[in-house]
């Protein structure tokens, strides 16, 4: 008897093959070029708002979008001069928020924009007189009916590394708001755009097809590795939000913990875990070349040290100083700048966890019950809003409604004027 999936569960299903072919590349690089060519234009239609002069811009999310501001928080100073505070929801809501300037852009970033918590950063920023954007892939949603301004493009899951949708696309946004805010404040030159543009998508797609390089020692990795249950990451600058990303990859997907850790705290924290109880842990070193590679050569020597699994995810021309330190060595098939290595971690860490939850036969135990099912969309998707902003809730809708819906199940009203 066919029994019908819940909606929500249907998000989970893997399109992807055991392995990545020239189609699955072409794929994705269209993608690339078509959201490079059409997503500008949206921006440009916000430029009167994007563009004023704040006293503060801050980024807002959870998860993977919370990843994705982090992850280009940097690129996106450089490129448009505009220094954002990258926040996680609840912490913005609950801690910052007195504290927010009046004249502030707050950007809320939520791929389904249907989590209680970020929707509730909108209708608090504005309620204290924020200008709010939504950055979001999901063009009806809680979140694009809370705001007047949205930026919103529906990405193809079809064309992504399993996983990696809403982290990738959101992300991909993110630097093109950037980019734009560059060029108009000059900060870059006119001239420079389609060339910038252009080299976005042959960075993607080198960013992609490091997971047809890397393919079978991804699978070698992850074969060996099907014992073990927790796995560690570890990176530095603009790839601490890389290490975050990929921990909860691994969460997620297999139920194994991801534990992530910057680069240089681990030697006064995960180190006294691992000196003592010996187990062969893996541990992802994230480097690209750039100002952390020292640290992390030395993090490795310690590592080998101790006998862990050390992996190595970096870039080509890998630095000659990594020469004979990591047991593992996943890299790029050209060169990636450091802030723009996401393009490849955020596709590498997406497949490996796909393959080590299939290895685990864990690919459809997403819940182990229909009510585990219900009670966390119950707690995601319908917590409720601080007293501020409680006109703006949402009544939950019964346990069968939820089972058969998921997020999909919520209502809420459109009338943007009524926010």
């Amino acid at each position: 008897m066919n029994v019908k999936k819940p909606a929500a569960l249907k998000y989970f299903d893997m399109v992807k093959g055991e392995s990545l072919t020239d189609k699955d590349l072409d794929q994705f690089t269209e993608e690339i070029k078509k959201i490079c060519t059409e997503f500008p234009a949206q921006v440009e239609k916000l430029k009167s708002v994007l563009s004023k002069e704040y006293d503060k811009v801050y980024a807002i999310g959870i998860g993977d979008s919370l990843y994705s501001a982090d992850s280009t928080k940097l690129n996106f100073w450089k490129k448009s001069g505009v220094q954002i505070e990258v926040l996680e929801s609840q912490e913005f809501n609950n801690y910052y928020l007195d504290y927010m300037p009046k004249n502030s852009l707050v950007l809320i970033c939520s791929g389904g924009g249907s989590a209680a918590r970020t929707v509730e950063s909108s209708f608090l920023a504005q309620s204290r007189g924020a200008t709010v954007v939504a950055v979001t892939l999901t063009p009806k949603s809680r979140l694009t009916a809370s705001c007047q301004n949205v930026l919103c493009y529906s990405t193809d899951n079809n064309c992504y590394i399993d996983g990696s949708r809403n982290y990738m696309g959101l992300t991909l946004l993110l630097k093109i708001v950037g980019i734009k805010l560059g060029l108009w404040n000059g900060n870059i030159p006119a001239a420079e755009e389609l060339a910038i543009f252009d080299k976005i998508v042959k960075d993607m797609a080198i960013g992609f097809k490091a997971c047809m390089t890397n393919e079978q020692l991804m699978k070698d990795l992850m074969k060996e590795t099907m014992d073990q249950k927790k796995f560690y990451f570890l990176g530095a600058g603009p790839s601490m939000p890389l290490a975050q990303y990929g921990a909860a990859k691994f969460m997620e997907q297999s139920a194994a913990d991801g534990i992530w850790q910057q680069l240089e705290e681990y030697g006064h924290e995960q180190y006294w875990v691992h000196n003592r109880r010996e187990e062969p842990s893996v541990v992802f070193n994230i480097c690209p070349d750039g100002k952390t590679v020292q640290r992390c050569v030395e993090n490795l020597d310690e590592q080998n040290f101790l006998d862990l699994n050390t992996v190595l995810v970096t870039n080509k021309p890998i630095n000659a100083s990594f020469t004979g330190k990591a047991k593992y060595t996943i890299a790029t098939d050209e060169f990636i700048e450091e802030t723009d290595f996401w393009m490849m971690a955020g596709n590498i860490f997406a497949r490996m966890a796909n393959f080590y939850t299939e290895y685990i036969e864990f690919s459809d135990k997403r819940f182990l019950s229909g009510e585990q099912f219900v009670e966390h969309y119950k707690t995601i998707h319908y917590s409720q809003f601080s007293p501020e902003v409680a006109q703006y809730d949402i009544p939950c809708p019964d346990d069968q409604t939820i089972a058969e819906r998921g997020a999909f199940g919520l209502t809420f009203n459109t009338d943007k004027t009524a926010n």
